[in-house]
């Protein structure tokens, strides 16, 4: 049972997942010259992030939270100090160019509050045109009865 890490310039390292999380994200963090306070995460290949942050102290085996024979993109984890928030970068130097369906995905993770605004703003002007619209019909309606 093994996951395969891409990391730096177009790297990849195979890892084993029939160990604890732990051991394995040091082990992931040693192989891939990060600091050990250094909070990472990784991405699989359909943009969902695997949210290892809470889970740098575990003792459970690796393989009950990836699955064998997967790519993932290493993902460094920053606070966001102007939102409080979490901010991914990819630890993939040419993950633009290597995936670039996923690196729109992984700045809306980066950003959730700002997509919220854009679709709560979004949904607000679509619904006013709507109602706009809505009542010009139901006024020449009217007019077109008397």
């Amino acid at each position: 049972m093994f996951v395969t890490i891409l990391f730096g310039d177009s790297k990849m390292e195979m890892f084993n997942l029939n160990c604890k999380l732990i051991n394995f994200l040091h082990h992931l963090k040693e192989q891939c010259g990060l600091d050990f306070k250094e909070c990472v995460d990784l991405m699989d290949s359909s943009g969902r992030v695997m949210n290892l942050e809470g889970k740098q102290q575990s003792t459970a085996l690796t393989s009950s939270v990836l699955e064998e024979r997967q790519y993932y993109v290493l993902l460094r984890v920053c606070r966001d100090d102007d939102t409080g928030g979490r901010k991914y970068v990819s630890l993939l130097n040419n993950f633009s160019q290597s995936h670039p369906e996923l690196t729109e995905l992984l700045r809306k993770l980066s950003n959730p509050d700002k997509e919220r605004g854009r679709k709560i703003r979004g949904g607000r002007t679509q619904r006013s045109k709507q109602t706009r619209s809505k009542n010009i019909s139901e006024n020449d309606s009217r007019h077109q009865k008397k």
